[in-house]
């Protein structure tokens, strides 16, 4: 893999948004408890522009267990399965929604005639245009964003999983084994271990704590990886309790649909003789536009 990614050099390289760490910043939202520890690590604060007052409890607290008991529930109970996937689904949609970026959208309107075209092309909030036969899909900024939705649940979650993760990395622990932490922070690790990872000393508290927010779970375990993208890999030769995990996004996998394809050595065949694989997807339906 090493080998073939240096053969490449910057090709197919694109400049991409992704989230970086960074040892300096102007005009940020820091959350307390996050600052708090970047000051005991050294961190200077050069100028503060405000602060934003709140008193310290859970504010989404009954929310968070009732998401939590649903999916604890789902797991116990094969009746109540889909009422957990639905309460998942209901958790997700609410922390993404408060932070999505109104700022961004944009809206469609498609225009056959020359001369509505010309006059959204000239217009102010013009985005793009695309194209469709012999009319124009054409994209427009908005006039004006009203966020409704508050940053209170998005920005410290953010906040406590950096901490959590930064916190956790500060220890040195690469593969989370007990040998690859400072000899000096071996005590402070054995002590808080369950600060960071669900706790595994019975079975019981073990199902109670992967359904835990805040915590690192181990989602797959095993020897061997290929990952020639985002959500695009193979995990394989698992132990016992694991089985092989494939994520291959626009590709069906149901019903044993690309088996043939989305196997160990498809990818190893892939990054070896650099060839692109392909697969087919069933059911969609043509319906008249």
């Amino acid at each position: 893999m090493y080998e073939y990614n240096q053969s490449r050099g910057n090709q197919g390289a694109k400049p991409a948004r992704k989230l970086i760490g960074s040892y300096f910043g102007e005009k940020i939202l820091i959350y307390a408890p996050l600052l708090k520890w970047y000051l005991d690590h050294g961190m200077e604060i050069t100028k503060t522009y405000s602060f934003i007052k709140a008193s310290s409890h859970k504010a989404f607290a009954p929310f968070m267990e009732a998401v939590s008991s649903a999916r604890r529930e789902g797991d116990v109970y094969k009746s109540k399965a889909m009422i957990a996937e639905m309460m998942k689904l209901v958790g997700n949609s609410a922390f993404g929604r408060s932070g999505m970026d109104m700022s961004k959208h944009t809206g469609i309107k498609c225009e056959s005639d020359d001369k509505k075209i010309e006059a959204k092309i000239e217009h102010f909030t013009f985005h793009g245009l695309e194209e469709l036969n012999d009319a124009c899909e054409i994209n427009m900024k908005k006039r004006s964003t009203t966020t409704a939705s508050t940053s209170t649940s998005i920005v410290p979650t953010f906040s406590i999983k950096k901490w959590t993760l930064i916190a956790l990395t500060s220890l040195s622990v690469v593969r989370i084994r007990f040998k690859t932490i400072k000899p000096e922070l071996r005590e402070y690790f054995k002590q808080h271990k369950y600060d960071w990872f669900p706790r595994d000393y019975n079975i019981k508290v073990a199902k109670f704590d992967r359904r835990t927010p805040g915590l690192f779970k181990d989602e797959w375990s095993g020897d061997a990886m290929v990952s020639l993208s985002s959500k695009n890999y193979i995990c394989y030769l698992p132990d016992e309790q694991y089985k092989v995990k494939v994520s291959a996004k626009g590709a069906q996998q149901g019903h044993g649909r690309n088996e043939d394809v989305l196997n160990p050595e498809g990818f190893e065949t892939v990054v070896r003789d650099r060839i692109t694989l392909q697969g087919n997807n069933k059911g969609f339906r043509i319906s008249n536009l």
